[in-house]
């Protein structure tokens, strides 16, 4: 009659232990990735509504002609991209969608209302409505 031990030897819980260890380290380390990018990511884009309203009175009459930036459109929502920038700025898990949407809006030279003069400036407006609601 062999009687089996319920408790693991030390050797056993040692093992079972690193290998725990390991996965919530590697799992810690991805998360940590992730945030920090997220993170970076969101600098980034308030740095650049900052530069793109910025840009709305820019007097250099040779940039202004070699940038695809409709300047009368930044102009008339300057006020709104600053706010986003400050909202966007104090928030730290902003809304995913939000963040697609702004990096489409000054990034994408064909589809966005401040790039392209066939969009109707009620776009662009519209869509900085959405954004300041989701933030």
């Amino acid at each position: 009659m062999a009687i089996h031990s319920t408790y693991q030897t030390p050797a056993q819980l040692t093992a079972e232990a690193l290998t725990d260890t390991r996965v919530k380290t590697r799992a810690g380390i991805l998360e940590r990735w992730r945030q920090h990018r997220a993170e970076r990511e969101r600098r980034v884009i308030v740095q650049w509504l900052r530069r793109t309203a910025n840009r709305a009175h820019d007097t250099g009459p040779i940039r202004r002609r070699r940038g695809a930036l409709l300047h009368y459109r930044v102009a008339a929502v300057r006020t709104e991209l600053l706010e986003i920038a400050a909202m966007l700025e104090r928030t730290h898990t902003p809304n995913p969608a939000c963040i697609t949407t702004l990096h489409q809006l000054l990034a994408n030279g064909c589809g966005s209302p401040l790039y392209n003069p066939d969009i109707h400036v009620s776009e662009l407006r519209e869509t900085l409505d959405h954004i300041r609601s989701g933030l």
